[in-house]
């Protein structure tokens, strides 16, 4: 890690901690970083440079006002190795097509596993059943993580379960706002979407096994431009706290600081403590992943519509939501009194609207 990397942490670590006030002596971050001052201070222009916002005041020293917020891929790796040891690698990119499709162009690396591609644009986001997936510039984050388990992959929809949970744990560890899931791949902040998760498999044609696991997630993050129909059941998380603040007559300034970096660390941090407790067999650490899911469940105990095959008319039926199962199904009830468990499909509360449900 290099001195400019060592001392953007320990200032962001600062922040963190709620001691924004406190200003780090120069030569304390000479002493934590083993550089001498001038390191210290040639660093910290260099981090101007970048766009971070570090104030200096004499005989006081540094603190940090504001991020970049551009994608820094060696920033996220290092953001999530304080919570997370275990090696990843970040490719960063400021636009393009598909995370997803960028991960898919290269799994013919077969060494591929613990890596993620995120992009601040993307020109061909896709959400389920090939919808296309709204994501412009200088508003969301757009990521995908290849997962290559020991094994192959066994339970998709766990894997999507589980990234709902590592986004809506990230959203409370960074603005302390609380998620729902709608099952099974959305998450809602104050009634409004503002993440999508498009889980797909790399098969191997020799074993017919999915070898790899491709969870894509986008974050609307603020700015979100978003019109008409899309605006009334999406927005941004930023947005929506604005809302809400303006709402109780709070101060716009206690609007949490979050660069889309510490946003993208954070989800993949806790998304892969989920995925590495399931594939080394702790069946504790997903019973807890599972219940915060259903903890978190926007359905459970609803009325809604199925389309038990996804995207193929004439197939809807009403049912009431009972519960979601630890392999991530969702248990239903219909109108016959019969109970299914649904693993794939969609579900949405106005029969008309399913299609529209991502």
């Amino acid at each position: 890690m290099t001195t400019k990397e060592k001392i953007a942490l320990i200032l962001n670590s600062a922040l963190d901690s709620g001691n924004e006030a406190d200003f780090i002596s120069g030569e304390e971050l000479a002493g934590r970083c083993n550089v001498s001052r001038a390191a210290v201070h040639k660093a910290v222009c260099a981090l101007r440079e970048q766009g971070f916002s570090v104030e200096a005041v004499t005989n006081k020293g540094y603190r940090l006002k504001g991020f970049p917020d551009r994608l820094d891929g060696s920033l996220i790796e290092n953001l999530i190795a304080q919570k997370n040891p275990d090696t990843v690698r970040v490719f960063s990119f400021e636009e393009i097509d598909s995370t997803n499709l960028e991960a898919k162009r290269r799994t013919a690396d077969k060494d591929l596993h613990r890596v993620v591609f995120a992009s601040e644009r993307q020109t061909a986001g896709r959400g389920r059943m090939g919808r296309a997936f709204v994501s412009p510039a200088n508003s969301g984050v757009y990521f995908s993580l290849v997962y290559r388990p020991a094994g192959g992959v066994k339970n998709p929809a766990f894997l999507t379960a589980a990234a709902a949970v590592a986004v809506s744990r990230a959203v409370k560890q960074l603005y302390d706002r609380e998620c729902k899931i709608k099952w099974v791949n959305d998450v809602f902040l104050e009634g409004k979407k503002i993440c999508g998760i498009l889980t797909e498999g790399v098969a191997n044609f020799e074993t017919g096994t999915i070898d790899s696991a491709i969870v894509g997630i986008g974050i609307n993050v603020r700015n979100s431009g978003f019109e008409g129909k899309l605006a009334e059941v999406a927005g941004s998380i930023e947005e929506i706290i604005a809302e809400e603040a303006e709402k109780q007559k709070d101060s716009p300034k206690n609007l949490p600081k979050v660069s889309r970096n510490q946003l993208v660390a954070a989800v993949i941090a806790e998304l892969l403590g989920i995925y590495d407790s399931y594939f080394c067999g702790d069946q504790k650490a997903v019973k807890n992943a599972m219940d915060e899911y259903r903890k978190r469940s926007l359905l459970t105990g609803m009325d809604v519509f199925v389309n038990p095959v996804a995207g193929l008319e004439g197939q809807v039926y009403r049912a009431k939501v009972l519960d979601v199962t630890d392999e991530a199904e969702l248990l239903v009830q219909t109108e016959d009194g019969t109970t299914k468990k649904l693993f794939s499909g969609e579900v949405s509360l106005k029969s008309e609207n399913f299609a529209g449900q991502t």
